[in-house]
């Protein structure tokens, strides 16, 4: 009998200690359920947006403007070198290798400028990558609020989903609507 007594009142005080955790843990519970899904193919805005086309474009034809410029310096740097054989037999050898020294030196600023302003280009092309690819993330969650999606994946990560979750096109129209009249340059590259 002692031993019922004994075992109801630890199961009491138990009860007692246990049902207002539980309680607890119930209320602070959050609601994690998944109801509305989208799908975008963020890689494919990117590349498709107009703005990128743009971009791509404009650095192009800096490339080709760089181009041209370098083969330039390049024809002058094997008129100079040209000359500077000429005068292999008409300068002492001290003048000679003080010349060589500074056709190497020329030669040598020629190409830290090619790989300045190349560099220089990639960067002002990945700066604007970034930009584009922020503009696009807020579109995307203006998107999910107005349609009240609770999550969104990019499209690479389903296999099979339904076409109307896909929010790409829509994600794609609005970038290309407020990038229209943007206006895109690459400044002079200091050197």
């Amino acid at each position: 009998m002692r031993y019922s007594a004994f075992i109801g009142l630890i199961i009491y005080l138990m009860s007692a200690v246990y049902v207002p955790a539980l309680a607890q843990s119930v209320e602070s519970e959050k609601d994690y359920s998944i109801n509305n899904v989208g799908l975008v193919d963020l890689p494919y805005v990117l590349r498709t947006a107009s703005a990128s086309t743009k971009v791509r474009e404009l650095l192009d034809e800096k490339r080709a403007e760089f181009s041209e410029e370098f083969q330039n310096k390049e024809a002058e740097l094997l008129q100079i070198e040209r000359e500077l054989n000429l005068k292999r037999t008409i300068l002492s050898d001290s003048d000679f290798n003080a010349e060589i020294q500074k056709f190497q030196a020329q030669v040598a600023d020629t190409q830290k400028e090619i790989q300045f302003k190349r560099r220089s280009l990639d960067q002002a092309f990945q700066q604007a990558q970034d930009q584009l690819r922020e503009l696009a993330l807020e579109i995307v969650t203006e998107i999910a609020t107005r349609e009240q999606l609770d999550l969104i994946l990019n499209r690479e990560a389903a296999l099979l989903f339904r076409p109307d979750l896909n929010i790409t096109d829509e994600v794609l129209f609005e970038l290309n609507e407020r990038t229209k009249n943007a206006r895109i340059e690459v400044g002079e590259l200091p050197f």
